[in-house]
Order: structure tokens, then sequence, then C-alpha cells
């Protein structure tokens, strides 16, 4: 089941963070990057702020929450920060209600839905290009350096 994040959620929300994030980048980036990551977009205060400030959708399984979406606005478009479903539970369709359910949640009219990704983590590309993502026409004013990459989801043809 996918609902909208509640603020009671946090803790849990924040579990799959913590979960996912070590296992989803091994290897990918160095161990510093996770930890700081961790502490940055994982900590309470920036679960409590996603799910006040954008949208947090997440998938229940019974009692236990197994995965997560997050969105939120950046200069003029919408992003899809995080998408994460617990190693456990990964493979069995989860991810992708994440997303529909992110895309139906998005405004009436919203022409695209962006992400950014690690260059170097096929996996995701791989799963986000078998979803229709692909090169964005725009942008938000942001550097994502070398590492990262702007992938759009263009939301006319859905």
């Amino acid at each position: 089941m996918i609902r909208r994040a509640e603020l009671g959620d946090v803790d849990a929300v924040r579990a799959i963070g913590l979960q996912t994030w070590p296992v989803a980048y091994a290897g990918l980036v160095p161990d510093e990057f996770i930890t700081d990551g961790l502490a940055q977009w994982w900590s309470r205060e920036a679960v409590e702020r996603g799910i006040r400030n954008g949208v947090t959708l997440v998938a229940a399984d019974g009692d236990d929450l197994v995965g997560m979406t997050g969105l939120g606005r950046q200069d003029d478009f919408w992003v899809m920060w995080k998408l994460y479903v617990v190693p456990g539970h990964q493979g069995k369709g989860i991810g992708k209600a994440l997303l529909d359910a992110a895309v139906a949640a998005l405004p009436d009219g919203t022409p695209e839905l962006l992400l950014d990704v690690l260059v170097t983590n096929e996996k995701a590309i791989g799963f986000y290009r078998s979803q229709g993502f692909g090169e964005p026409r725009r942008v938000p004013d942001r550097d994502l350096g070398e590492d990262l990459m702007w992938m759009s989801l263009d939301l006319h043809r859905t």
C-alpha cells in the first residue's frame, strides 16, 4: 500500500534511508559520502522537513514501511529527491508503485519530473530508463558536478 507520509512516520522513513543508503552506494562512492549523506539527508530534521514541506510517500507492508519517495520543488521544477526500497523488498514492484504514486501526486499540468542520479549508479539509471526517464530538455540552475546527472520524465507523454 502506498500512502502519504505523516509526521509520525519520521523514524520509520529515516530507517529506510539508514538501511538502503549503505547498500545502494557501496562501491560507488567513498564511505565518507555515505556517512555525510546519512547525517545530512536522513537526519530526523531533514526527514521531518521533507514530510512537512514536500511530498513524501511511503510503501507499507503490513505495519512496516519498506520504501519511500520524496519530492520537492527546485526553481520551477518538480524533483524526486529520493526513491528507496529496503533491500529485502526490492524487485517486487514497490519502486515502480512509488514512482507511479509520485507522478500521480504532482499538480495537474506538471510538464516533467526531474531527478539526479550518480553517473556510476547503473542499477538506478537502468530502472529510471525502464520507467521512461531520459535526457532533460532543461534543468534547474544547479551545478551537479561530474558525479551526478539529471534525468527527466516527460509527463505530457504518460
